[in-house]
């Protein structure tokens, strides 16, 4: 996943704040980046977890294989 470009900082008019259609643009802008980011964890914690599952799984196999060893 690409993260998105960096958007240029609100402009400021005279009175200190841009026009209501480009601070709603800008807040728009901030949410979507917000939900990417929030995807883009998720998916990063769901592929920890997977790879520490399969390296748990892993090790218990290959401590039932020694004790399976040693027994007999």
């Amino acid at each position: 996943m690409v993260p998105p470009a960096k958007e240029p900082p609100v402009i400021m008019t005279n009175s200190g704040f841009g026009g209501y259609r480009t601070i709603s643009q800008h807040l728009n802008d901030l949410k979507k980046e917000n939900f990417s980011l929030k995807l883009r964890i998720y998916f990063l914690e769901e592929k920890i977890q997977q790879k520490f599952e399969e390296s748990s799984d892993d090790v218990h196999k290959r401590v039932s294989e020694k004790n399976s060893l040693c027994i007999i």
